[in-house]
């Protein structure tokens, strides 16, 4: 998974993360806010027959929201509301 993102040639600003758990794999791509604002993220989840791929909500992307996490990737966090 490393060696695909890696040879995606993102932006050097966009912060990659991978992590594996329970045969999963929880890939979070990260665009740095200003700190007030949501941030950009894209989350993915890959196991055995599904990938899934995702924007958390704007309320989850917000700072302190815990939304874009390679954690939440994995385990996505239930909203809030």
């Amino acid at each position: 998974m490393r060696r695909t993102l890696a040879a995606l040639d993102l932006d050097p600003a966009i912060r990659t993360e991978v992590k594996m758990d329970s045969g999963r794999v929880g890939v979070l791509l990260l665009v740095p806010g200003n700190g007030f604002d949501a941030q950009d993220c894209l989350l993915a989840r890959v196991a055995p027959g599904a990938t899934e791929v995702w924007v958390p909500s704007r309320m989850h992307r917000m700072p302190g929201g815990g939304g874009c996490t390679v954690a939440n990737a994995l385990i996505p966090t239930p909203s809030p509301h």
